[in-house]
């Protein structure tokens, strides 16, 4: 499997995810620690230090220099990450991680229209056969995102998180092509909800 490069700019209903621009150090250092979604990210919330411009800009850079990783954008600003991991050629299989940053965009939908276009991605292009993440069993939330494109739930890593010296368990869901197509109605039956451009 050989990922295309430069990775395409995928567009959806309201988000866009693209390559890392300028601007998104300045978007990323306003949405700054969020205390409510670092704790979901499994942060201890505890002792979370003040994002620093200088973090702000290696989060750019880190996506920038990752293989498979595209900036989420928003009403033209940058309010999260969502990648590709972890691929296991053999299989035809990869991680997904997505993380959405700014706790205004919480609850709309945003986090499952980007997984949504991660996945037509994976399946239509790359040919994946499997997509995979592990979520901290209280979000809730993510979870629930996740299902809403068609992962189910696999398995329950227990007390596998440890966070403000409490244990917490990770669910682990997982997505099929052929049920993500069956959702879909059909692979190529429909139109893909994502717009793809180099």
């Amino acid at each position: 499997m050989i990922l295309p490069s430069p990775l395409p700019v995928l567009r959806s209903q309201r988000l866009i995810l693209r390559q890392p621009i300028a601007t998104d150090i300045a978007d990323r250092h306003a949405l700054g620690r969020d205390p409510d979604i670092y704790r979901m990210l499994g942060a201890d919330i505890r002792s979370l230090p003040t994002l620093t411009e200088e973090q702000a800009k290696a989060w750019v850079e880190n996506i920038a220099a990752h293989p498979a990783a595209w900036v989420v954008e928003y009403q033209g600003r940058a309010i999260g990450e969502i990648l590709l991991d972890n691929f296991v050629e053999a299989d035809q299989r990869a991680s997904l991680i997505v993380g959405i940053l700014d706790k205004n965009a919480l609850g709309s939908g945003l986090g499952t229209e980007a997984i949504r276009a991660i996945a037509e991605f994976a399946f239509d292009t790359l040919k994946l056969h499997k997509l995979s993440t592990r979520v901290l069993a209280f979000n809730t939330r993510a979870i629930r995102a996740y299902e809403r494109v068609g992962f189910v739930r696999e398995g329950l890593e227990r007390e596998s998180a440890l966070i403000g010296g409490t244990w917490h368990d990770d669910v682990i869901v997982g997505l099929l092509k052929k049920d993500f197509d069956a959702l879909r109605g059909g692979a190529g039956a429909e139109k893909p909800a994502t717009s793809y451009r180099s």
